[in-house]
C-alpha cells in the first residue's frame, strides 16, 4: 500500500492521536511515503494497520515539528509516562546521572521493554535505587539514527517475554537515507552556558542493498542549584530543602575525667564560628549549626556523550534479506558534584583532644565555651562542610560516572517456496559502567583528629584503613602528633579561610590552622566499582498465512523460539570490596558509604511462543498469542496468553480490546549483593546510608492486564479513548526505609526494645536507641504488596485544509489515572499500610509521584515550507501525603499541596532551499518555575521541568539526492 499524507502531526499530541500501527516513512519535501510493515506487538509480517493494538507512532518528522527534543524530554512529555529519571541531577537518582529511562504508567522503568529494531537491549549496569530495577539507558541511542518510535501501551509478555508488563517502546532506525546529512543545535536557559548537539548521517542506496551510518555528540553544561532562586530556599521556606544537622563547623560536647573515666563535663554547644562561614544557627532546633548541602550541588551535571550507529541491509538473489547493525555509545559525567563531605554514621570516634592546635585557638578565642578540666571534645559534625573541600578552591567534592556500550546484531530473513516467512537473529549487547564517589576513612579521620594525618609509620605500617593507632596505649612506633610530616585535622571554623559558596572572608580564620589539600586527599578516597551487564539473544521465527480460512480471510500465524543469556558482574575497587576491606564495623572503611561484594552472575532463559492473526469477519480482527518461558532454578517457568480484538463497528467507529497475563523473573542484581543509597531521614535531619540487600528467595512477579478502547474518524477529525487496567501480584520492590524508620520510632516510644524491626537499624548507641541517633538502615529487596492501577487515555484532533499548501490542526491528549491501589504488607511483622497513591508525591513509599492527570493541547499551522506550532502542557496538582514540615523539620498535619504546572511552548520550522532545515523553539515561554515540593531540591524532579524559559536553535543540511 502506498499513499501520501500531509506532515501535520507532532510528537506530543497529533502523532499519538492517530493510534495507528507502525509505518515506514521517508520525507519527500513536506510529504511522507508509507509502506506497511510489522507492527510492534505482533511477530507476523504484514500485520495490517487496523490491528487490534494500542500503538502510538512518533516519526522523525513529528519530532522535528517540536524542536527535535531529546529522548528524555520526549518521553517525559507523554501522558502515559510517569516518574522518569534523567533530566537533572536528582537527589533520588542514586548515581544514575548521565542516564535516561522510560517509565510507562508509573509502574517502574524495569517493567517497560525497550527495543531497538524489534530486538532486545541490554540492561544498564546500575539500578534505580528505590526499586532495584535495572533498565535500558535510552541515552545510548543516537537521535540522528531514529526514523520513528513506536509505543505499545499494552502488556506484551506473550509476544516479547519478560519486562513487557507495562508496555513496549520500539526505536526503529532509518534505512532510506541517501547522501550526507549534518545537523546541530544549541539550547540555553537562565543559569546555563548552553547545551550542544551535533549529528551526522551518511547513507548509500544500491539496487539491492543500503548502508546508513549515524554519529551523534551531545554536551550538557553544568548548572548549579544556586543558579535557581526557587531551588535553594531558606529554612523557613523549606525545612527539608537540603539541610543537615551535621555541619562543619559543628557542635561539641566537652569531655573530662569524672570518677577516673572520660565523660561529658559540659553541655552540648554550637561552635561560635557557624555564621561566619555560612552556616545557619537554627533557632528552631536548639540553635544548632545547620549545613545546607544543596549550595554545593548541581541541577544539571556536565555531561558529554558520543554515539555511533551503523546498519547494512542487503537482499540476495535468492530473496534472502540480511540486516546487520552495530552501535557504540560512551557517556561521561566527569565532574559530578557533591557535598564537600558526607555526614558520619558513627560519632563516637570523633573525639578532638585539647592538644589539637585548632582546639587550643578556639578555647583562647572563646574561653567560656569549654569548662576548666576539658581534655577533649566530642565533635558532632562532618569532616568538610561550609569551608568546602581543600584543593578544589574550597568548593564541592567531585566524583565521576562513565558508561560504555557495545552492540552487534544481525538477522537473516526470507520466504520458503511454500510462502512461509522465516526470520532468525543473533544479538549481543554489553554495557560497562564505572562510578566513583569520595568518602572519608573512619580510622583516618580519627587519626587526623589526634594529629596523625598523612604520615605513615614504617615501624607499624599505619594507614587510614587498617593501621594501628599511635595515640593509644602501648604504641611503640616513632610518630609524634603534628610532627615529622604528621598533620592535625582542625574541625573548628578558625581553619576555614572563607565561605565556600559566597567567597566572603572568615573573620575568625587564623593562617596556618587550615586543613591542607594533602590532608583532605589522604582522609578521603573513591568508593567505586565497575559493573558490567551483558546480553546474548538468539531469536528464530516463522510466519505466514495458513490454509485455514476465516470469513474475513486467511488466518496468519507466527511460531518462534528465543534463548537469551543475561550476565551481571560487579567488580568493586580494593577499598570498596568488603571481602578485602571490611572496615572496623564490617560495612567498609568509610564513614558514610558502605562497601560492596564482588559478583559474577548469569542466567539463561528459554522461550517458545506462537501467535495467530484471525480475520474473523471482514470487520472483526482477532490476535491470539501465547508464550512459555523458563528461567530455570528457583524462579521457574510461566505460560502467558494474550488475546486482542478489534471490531470496525461502522465506517467511522472501531472498538478494540485486549487481555493478557505477564511474568517477570527477578534480575540478577535483585538476587544477591548489597548496595548503598543516600536518603534523607527526617528524624535525624540528615542524609543517612540505606543499605539494600539482595534476596535469593524472591518470587517472580506477575500481572493480569486488559485494555478497552474506541477509535472514531470522520473527515478531518479523529479521536481515541482507551481504558487500561493492571493487576500485579508479588511485584519486586525495595522496602521503604521511611516505613522501617517510622515503625522503629513507634516501637521505641512504646518501650518495645525487643521489636524485630529495630534489627533493621544501626544506632550510634545500640543500648540506648533514639530516633535522632540513627546511623544507617537496612532494607531488603522483596516481593511487595499487590498493586492495582487503571486509567483512561484520551486523544482527539481535527485538520482543516484552508487552501492549497495551508493546513491548520488543533488537538489534544490526556491521561487520567483512576486508581493506583497498593495493598498492605509487613516488614518484620510490622504491617505497613497501603492505599490509593494516585494524586500523591509518594516520597514516603516505593512509588513515584502520580499526578492524577496530565495533558497537552496543540495548534499547528503548515504553510508550504513553513510550520508554526504551539503546545500547552498541563500537569495536575497533587498532594504530599507526608503533610507539611513545621519549623522543627517534622511533617505534621494533613497532606500539603503541590501546585499544578502549565507551560506554553512555541516552535517554528522552515524547510529552506538548498537542503537546509531551520528550527527555532521557545520552551516554557512564560518562564514558569516548578511548583514547590518539600524535597531537597524544592521541586519534584520526576515530574516538572525545572529549567524555565529555554531557547533552542537548530540547523540541518542535506547533501546529495533529495537536497
Amino acid at each position: 500500500m502506498r499513499q501520501t499524507i500531509r506532515l501535520l502531526t507532532g510528537a506530543s499530541a497529533a502523532s499519538l492521536l492517530l493510534a495507528l500501527p507502525a509505518i515506514a516513512q521517508e520525507e519527500t519535501g513536506s510529504e511522507l511515503r508509507q509502506t506497511t510493515v510489522t507492527v510492534t506487538g505482533s511477530l507476523i509480517q504484514g500485520t495490517p494497520e487496523d490491528a487490534a493494538l494500542p500503538v502510538d507512532v512518533l516519526t522523525a518528522g513529528d519530532l522535528k515539528l517540536e524542536g527535535n527534543p531529546s529522548i528524555t524530554e520526549l518521553i517525559r512529555n507523554l501522558g502515559v509516562s510517569s516518574g522518569v529519571d534523567g533530566q537533572t541531577n536528582q537527589f533520588s537518582s542514586n548515581g544514575l546521572e548521565g542516564t535516561s529511562n522510560i517509565n510507562l504508567r508509573g509502574l517502574g522503568p524495569g517493567r517497560t521493554l525497550v527495543l531497538l529494531n524489534g530486538r532486545r537491549q541490554v540492561f544498564h549496569p546500575y539500578s534505580v535505587g528505590e526499586q532495584a530495577q535495572l533498565f535500558v539507558d535510552t541515552n545510548m541511542i543516537p537521535t540522528a539514527a531514529v526514523g520513528r518510535i513506536e509505543v505499545l501501551k499494552d502488556g506484551a509478555a506473550a509476544v516479547y517475554g519478560s519486562d513487557a508488563i507495562a508496555g513496549v517502546v520500539n526505536f526503529i532506525t532509518r534505512d532510506d537515507l541517501e547522501g550526507l546529512e549534518v545537523g546541530g543545535s544549541f539550547s540555553q536557559f537562565d543559569g546555563s552556558d548552553g547545551d550542544y548537539e551535533l549529528s551526522a548521517a551518511y547513507g548509500l542506496q544500491g539496487e539491492a542493498w543500503n548502508w546508513v551510518t549515524s554519529v551523534g555528540y551531545q554536551k550538557r553544561s553544568e548548572v548549579a542549584l544556586r543558579e535557581k532562586d526557587w531551588a535553594v530556599r531558606s529554612w523557613e521556606d523549606n525545612p527539608v530543602g537540603g539541610w543537615s544537622s551535621l555541619s562543619n563547623p559543628g557542635r561539641f560536647v566537652p569531655l573530662g575525667i569524672v570518677g577516673g573515666a572520660v565523660a561529658p563535663i559540659g553541655n552540648l554547644n554550637t561552635e561560635a564560628g557557624c555564621d561566619d562561614v555560612g552556616g545557619f544557627v537554627n533557632p528552631y532546633a536548639l540553635n544548632r549549626c545547620y549545613f545546607q548541602f544543596t549550595q554545593y550541588d548541581n541541577l544539571v551535571e556536565e555531561e558529554e556523550r558520543y554515539q555511533v550507529y551503523s546498519e547494512y541491509n542487503r537482499t540476495f538473489g535468492n530473496g534472502v534479506d540480511m540486516h546487520l547493525e552495530a552501535l557504540y555509545g560512551y557517556s561521561d559525567v566527569p565532574t559530578w558534584k557533591t557535598s564537600p563531605s558526607y555526614p558520619p554514621q558513627e560519632l563516637a570516634t570523633q573525639v578532638v583532644p585539647a592538644t589539637n592546635p585548632g582546639f587550643q585557638q578556639y578555647i583562647a578565642d572563646n574561653p567560656g565555651d569549654f569548662p576548666a578540666g576539658t581534655i577533649a571534645a566530642l565533635f558532632i559534625g562532618r569532616s568538610f562542610g561550609w569551608g568546602g573541600f581543600p584543593g578544589t578552591g574550597y568548593n564541592a567534592q567531585e566524583g565521576y560516572r562513565t558508561y560504555e556500550s557495545y552492540r552487534l546484531s544481525g538477522d537473516l530473513s526470507g520466504e520458503f517456496k511454500n510462502g512461509i516467512n522465516w526470520d532468525t537473529a543473533l544479538t549481543w549487547h554489553k554495557t560497562e559502567g564505572e562510578r566513583v564517589t569520595n568518602d572519608t576513612y573512619i580510622l583516618g579521620f580519627t587519626a587526623a583528629l589526634n594529629g596523625y594525618g598523612v604520615c605513615t609509620d614504617p615501624a607499624t605500617g599505619f594507614d587510614p584503613a587498617t593501621g594501628t593507632q599511635p595515640w593509644t596505649a602501648g604504641y611503640t612506633g616513632t610518630l609524634s602528633a603534628g610532627a615529622g610530616g604528621c598533620e592535625w585535622y582542625n574541625p573548628f571554623s578558625n581553619g576555614i579561610p572563607a565561605n565556600g559558596v559566597t567567597g566572603a572572608p572568615n573573620p575568625t580564620y587564623v593562617a596556618g590552622l587550615e586543613n591542607t589539600a594533602t590532608l583532605a586527599n589522604w582522609l578521603t578516597d573513591g568508593v567505586g566499582s565497575v559493573v558490567t551487564s551483558d546480553l546474548m539473544v538468539f531469536d528464530a521465527a516463522i510466519s505466514g498465512e495458513s490454509s485455514v480460512q476465516a470469513q474475513g480471510g486467511a488466518v496468519g500465524y507466527a511460531l518462534g523460539v528465543q534463548v537469551r543469556r543475561e550476565g551481571y558482574e560487579v567488580n568493586p575497587n580494593q577499598i570498596t570490596d568488603l571481602t578485602v576491606s571490611p572496615g572496623p564495623g564490617g560495612t567498609g572503611p568509610f564513614s558514610f558509604l558502605a562497601g560492596t561484594t564482588p559478583a559474577d552472575e548469569d542466567q539463561t532463559i528459554y522461550a517458545i511462543f506462537g501467535e495467530l492473526q484471525i480475520p474473523l469477519y471482514d470487520d472483526v480482527n482477532v490476535q491470539v498469542a501465547m508464550r512459555y518461558e523458563d528461567y530455570g532454578g528457583d524462579v521457574g517457568s510461566t505460560f502467558d496468553p494474550k488475546v486482542a480484538v478489534k471490531w470496525q463497528a461502522t465506517d467511522n467507529l472501531a472498538l478494540r480490546g485486549s487481555a493478557q497475563t505477564s511474568f517477570k523473573g527477578p534480575t540478577l542484581n535483585q538476587l544477591t549483593g548489597v548496595g548503598t543509597t543516600l536518603q534523607f531521614l527526617a528524624p535525624t535531619s540528615a542524609f543517612k546510608a540505606v543499605d539494600q540487600y539482595g534476596n535469593a528467595a524472591l518470587n517472580p512477579e506477575s500481572a493480569f492486564s486488559f485494555n478497552l478502547g474506541a477509535l472514531y474518524e470522520q473527515g478531518g477529525f479523529n479521536a481515541s479513548v482507551d481504558y487500561y487496567n493492571f493487576d500485579f501480584t508479588d511485584p519486586i520492590i525495595v522496602e521503604d526505609q521511611a516505613s522501617i524508620v517510622n515503625a522503629a520510632i513507634a516501637a521505641i516510644s512504646a518501650g518495645e526494645l525487643d521489636n524485630p524491626i529495630l534489627s533493621r537499624i544501626t544506632f550510634q548507641d545500640p543500648l540506648n536507641p533514639a530516633a535522632a541517633d540513627i546511623a544507617r538502615v537496612r532494607t531488603n529487596v522483596t516481593n511487595g504488596p499487590d498493586i492495582k492501577t487503571s486509567g483512561v487515555d484520551l486523544r482527539a484532533q481535527n485538520v482543516w485544509n484552508l487552501s492549497d499548501g495551508m493546513d491548520f490542526t488543533i488537538g489534544g491528549e490526556a491521561t487520567y489515572i483512576i486508581e493506583y491501589d497498593v495493598a498492605d504488607f509487613a516488614i518484620e511483622g510490622v504491617v505497613i499500610p497501603g492505599g490509593d497513591r494516585v494524586g500523591q508525591f509518594n516520597r514516603s513509599n516505593f512509588s513515584r509521584s502520580l499526578p492524577q492527570w496530565k495533558g497537552n493541547l496543540f495548534a499547528n499551522l503548515a504553510m508550504g515550507d513553513h510550520n508554526f506550532r504551539g503546545v500547552i502542557r498541563h500537569i495536575d496538582s497533587y498532594d504530599d501525603e507526608r503533610g507539611t514540615p513545621n519549623l522543627q523539620g517534622a511533617f505534621t498535619g494533613g497532606p500539603s499541596k503541590i501546585d499544578s504546572m502549565t507551560t506554553l511552548d512555541l516552535f517554528y520550522n522552515w524547510e529552506a532551499p538548498y537542503g537546509f532545515d531551520f528550527g527555532l523553539s521557545v520552551v516554557n515561554v512564560t518562564d514558569e518555575d516548578p511548583p514547590l515540593a518539600y524535597f531537597d531540591v524544592s521541586y519534584d524532579p520526576y515530574t516538572h521541568n525545572p529549567f524555565g524559559r529555554t531557547f533552542k536553535i537548530s540547523l540541518k543540511k542535506k547533501f546529495g539526492p533529495g537536497e
